[in-house]
């Protein structure tokens, strides 16, 4: 029995010391606003009845919380949520934690003097030692990292949605979303829409459709095309790549309505058509035909570097020209004759007169020309009779010009 009364005795004992404890670190403000606060009557002495609900907070606070009219408020650790007076529905655990808001609603903060720069935003997560902006204040924003930084490890915007990871993200396991996923290997699937800058690949891109750069929409056939191309070689199907000197061959056929070029060049690497752009020549050959063009000499011109031009290959060849055929004035006996020299001399031959004198007159001079086709042709002749020694001679010379051109005559006669 002695025993028993001993156990009932203890127990009383340490019920009493229980509610003696409570009561010496719990206090509560019309029981709805509790905590227990070192060294203080009352942990939320600006509580007037009726302005303020379901409060809790718990550790040194200095002259107590400030809350007035904020209600259902947690806070735990020194300092923490100190000032808060009109704010709402705030959370901070840690010392020191929300140490500066005054009047925001609905933040969480969890660490050491996490989210104490901010005095009025709302809605905010800080997760971390000093986690939080540097200064100034925001409101649906998510910060979690170990010191105060603008841009923490991990940064939320609530209001937009947006998660930013501000370092390498590395996922062991696999990663999905409503229509995608990265599985452990890092194959991705389901993506629609990929928008970035630059992307770096060390492995292959596979796509089942187009590359589309830009407004250029590039199809598998199109892109086979540039596929195992041998630069300076043309292959069937292949697109054309030029070699490291700029040559390129074999072409089969070229179609094209304008070629620019100023050599054409055979298979030997000779030589067949060049075009001089500082003179105006067109060569064609090795040992050249020369064409000069009008718009530079005043008339189209054919020459021959070698000085002899042919035209025609055999006897029987015939060559018919269309049109006026204009031939220099001949000058040496190989030369063509024009019209104009034939028509001349034809007009000095009958502009040199051999008639005798009239009248038994035994000397006579005359003056004549003839002309025809534009041409004209003047003479002067002599003639005269000897009859001395009774030797019936008779005699005479003449001259005739026709331009640049002139004609001589000298005869002697005997009648009998």
């Amino acid at each position: 029995m002695t025993l028993i009364f001993l156990k009932i005795l203890i127990i009383i004992y340490l019920g009493i010391s229980l509610i003696s404890d409570y009561s010496a670190y719990a206090t509560c403000t019309e029981n709805t606003n509790c905590g227990s606060d070192s060294g203080q009557v009352s942990v939320f002495p600006d509580i007037t009845t009726g302005e303020a609900n379901y409060n809790t907070a718990h550790g040194y606070h200095i002259a107590g919380m400030d809350i007035t009219t904020g209600d259902a408020n947690t806070v735990l650790g020194y300092e923490s949520g100190k000032i808060i007076n009109t704010g709402s529905y705030n959370t901070a655990i840690g010392s020191e934690s929300l140490s500066s808001l005054s009047g925001g609603n609905n933040n969480t903060s969890i660490g050491y003097k996490s989210g104490s720069n901010i005095s009025s935003g709302s809605s905010n997560i800080f997760i971390g030692y000093e986690a939080g902006p540097t200064s100034g204040d925001v409101s649906n924003k998510l910060y979690i990292s170990n010191n105060a930084d603008d841009t923490p490890l991990i940064y939320g915007d609530f209001s937009n949605n947006t998660l930013t990871v501000n370092d390498n993200l590395i996922v062991n396991g696999s990663l999905s979303g409503g229509n995608y996923s990265i599985d452990s290997n890092g194959n991705v699937s389901g993506f629609g829409t990929l928008s970035s800058g630059s992307i770096t690949s060390s492995g292959n891109i596979s796509a089942a459709g187009s590359l589309i750069i830009g407004n250029a929409n590039i199809t598998e056939t199109e892109l086979e095309m540039i596929d195992d191309v041998s630069p300076g070689t043309v292959l069937a199907n292949k697109a054309v790549v030029v070699d490291s000197e700029k040559n390129i061959s074999g072409f089969n056929k070229l179609s094209a309505n304008t070629i620019r070029a100023n050599t054409f060049e055979d298979s030997n690497g000779e030589r067949f058509l060049y075009k001089d752009t500082a003179n105006d020549i067109v060569h064609i050959g090795s040992n050249s035909m020369l064409f000069y063009d009008s718009s530079t000499y005043g008339k189209d011109i054919m020459a021959s570097s070698t000085g002899h031009i042919q035209i025609g290959n055999s006897t029987t060849d015939t060559t018919t020209i269309m049109g006026d055929l204009i031939i220099q004035e001949p000058s040496a006996s190989n030369h063509a004759a024009t019209r104009s020299y034939a028509d001349k001399v034809s007009l000095m031959a009958a502009a040199l007169d051999t008639r005798l004198p009239l009248y038994g007159n035994k000397h006579a001079l005359n003056l004549s020309s003839t002309s025809t086709n534009n041409e004209i042709a003047f003479g002067l002749n002599f003639v005269g009779i000897y009859d001395g020694l009774h030797l019936p001679l008779d005699f005479s010379f003449g001259s005739a010009m026709s331009g640049n051109y002139s004609m001589g005559k000298l005869s002697v006669g005997m009648s009998w």
